[in-house]
């Protein structure tokens, strides 16, 4: 009788082992599952970061992949085609047609690249553009 009531706990405890380690592996999984939903839906550039892209008929290129943040827009840009020591800025255009200069630099050679940030939430960017000497626009890239 007391053998039956050994068994009898043993076998209840590895049940509950059992049950313990289902019910921790289905955990697991659906944790994992949803990690990698959440990673593929954050990680697309589609959904998060918009690219405009414009060239100049002079040849300049600009290329702007934009970052949404709390009440303002960060930016990747790159930029080629300017002539070699041309004196630049980059200039965000909100929707009201204010502009806001979000950067500048000498135009070298090589393709120039720089991130930055400006003061306008990126629903209300309409346009982002490369201006030189005597505020001429360079290169002028929108939202589609």
């Amino acid at each position: 009788m007391l053998r039956r009531a050994i068994e009898r706990v043993r076998q209840e405890r590895r049940r509950g082992h059992r049950r313990r380690r289902i019910t921790g592996l289905a955990a697991a999984v659906v944790l994992a599952g949803g990690a990698l939903a959440g990673g593929l839906l954050l990680g697309s550039p589609e959904l998060t970061e918009p690219i405009l892209s414009a060239v100049s008929g002079d040849g300049v290129h600009l290329t702007t992949r934009l970052k949404p943040a709390s009440g303002w827009t960060r930016f990747d840009v790159e930029v080629a085609g300017v002539a070699w020591g041309e004196h630049c800025r980059l200039v965000v255009t909100d929707t009201a047609g204010v502009e806001h200069e979000a950067g500048s630099w000498a135009a070298s050679e090589k393709a120039t690249r720089f991130g930055g940030s400006v003061l306008v939430p990126m629903n209300e960017v309409r346009a982002v553009s490369v201006r030189g000497y005597g505020d001429r626009e360079l290169v002028r890239a929108a939202p589609s």
